[in-house]
């Protein structure tokens, strides 16, 4: 009989922002997996080492008696690599991304058991809705549903949480026993029905991109949950810069390297620029380096939201921030900690000393607010609904 207890296994765990999302709501990891050796420093910095599982997860296919059998819930941030648009784009037949295959092969074999969680909550870029023109995400449903899982797709942006915009595309699988009392299921038999009305009371989440994919798979056991927009929470950049950084460090950029991310901007962004030297008080701005017309351009942002946080695996991911104000202007990266506040992480969590392996661990993680809403108005509910039948069971 399952208890009271909130427990979770996390997958593809990074140094843990899912687990740090969930905390809120005293969820109870009770076994977490990643490859990485550098985030499992970070990890257990925060948390313990005693349910951390170094490996690669095509190993632990092999051995999913390490895998505690008593868990609510499976959660699985898996590697965007092959889907996201920046990207090579080959989808879950890349290596990386394709790393999804082994946590759905461990799925089936707990089922095989009759230990398969309640619920799996999947993250991963927007590049998911449209890898393979939508076939992966139909691959993945399908995958799900023969595991005996229905269905629901929703998009959250961190920027409704935090000054930092990050579209991300997650995917909850309800067991159906489960799924049959808290989830509105769609009718297979027609195309046009009420479930319809349903699922477009809430555009912000649920985009008519992931509805054409849902058209397209008719066949496929679909679900909605009772889920509410995200009213956004006001933010802004500001909030989250380090103001306390000297003018002397060695963080902040030479005149030579002002000069060429200056010379790197379009004309209407100098102009901009210009008018924040201009003002009587500092205001600030992200830069990302892109290439247009292959060209590297510098564009800068100046709506009080950073953009979306990336791993720095070339000179172009990491985000700059540029100061302006009292007729002068100052540029340097964002720190680890900034980025970290970015993901919605609070001051006391632990960060690589290497500030690099910093922007590693907060590039690709989650933001922590986006979790906690998640689990406030997914998680929880589902998790109580499931409490109570198997308190009327037994």
């Amino acid at each position: 009989m399952r208890t009271r207890n909130k427990n979770f296994a996390e997958f593809f765990a990074g140094v843990g922002l899912v687990r740090e999302g969930l905390r809120r709501h005293e969820w109870n990891c009770v076994w977490a997996n990643d490859i990485s050796e550098h985030k499992r420093e970070t990890y257990i910095k925060n948390y313990s080492s005693d349910h951390f599982y170094l490996d690669d997860i095509w190993d632990i296919t092999k051995k999913p008696v390490i895998i505690p059998n008593d868990i609510f819930l499976y959660t699985a941030s898996f590697p965007c690599t092959d889907l996201s648009v920046a990207g090579n784009r080959k989808g879950l037949a890349g290596a990386e991304s394709g790393t999804l295959n082994a946590f759905l092969q461990i799925v089936n074999e707990k089922k095989k058991i009759n230990s398969q969680p309640k619920v799996i909550l999947l993250e991963n870029v927007k590049g998911f809705l449209t890898s393979k023109k939508g076939k992966d995400v139909a691959y993945t449903v399908e995958a799900l549903n023969k595991s005996g899982y229905i269905v629901d797709i929703v998009e959250l942006d961190a920027s409704s949480f935090t000054p930092q915009s990050r579209q991300r595309v997650f995917l909850i699988a309800v067991e159906t026993s489960l799924a049959m009392s808290c989830m509105h299921i769609k009718n297979k038999d027609t195309m046009l029905d009420s479930w319809w009305s349903k699922y477009e009371s809430t555009p912000k989440i649920r985009s008519s991109k992931l509805k054409k994919i849902i058209e397209l798979n008719n066949h496929l056991d679909w679900g909605l949950l009772d889920i509410p927009q995200p009213k956004d929470i006001i933010s802004h950049l500001n909030e989250i810069i380090e103001i306390d950084i000297p003018q002397k460090s060695q963080l902040w950029w030479n005149d030579l390297r002002k000069s060429h991310l200056f010379s790197q901007m379009s004309n209407a962004h100098k102009e901009i620029l210009k008018l924040m030297i201009e003002k009587s008080k500092y205001s600030y701005g992200t830069v990302y380096r892109r290439m247009r017309k292959g060209k590297s351009m510098a564009e800068l942002r100046t709506d009080g939201k950073a953009g979306c946080l990336r791993t720095p695996r070339g000179g172009s991911s990491k985000q700059i921030l540029i100061r302006a104000g009292h007729g002068k202007w100052d540029v340097r990266l964002l720190t680890p900690r900034e980025y970290a506040r970015l993901q919605g992480v609070r001051d006391d969590f632990t960060l690589p000393d290497n500030a690099n392996k910093g922007y590693f661990a907060m590039g690709d993680a989650v933001c922590v607010p986006v979790i906690e809403f998640i689990s406030k108005y997914i998680l929880i509910p589902l998790h109580e609904k499931s409490y109570e039948q198997n308190s009327l069971l037994h």
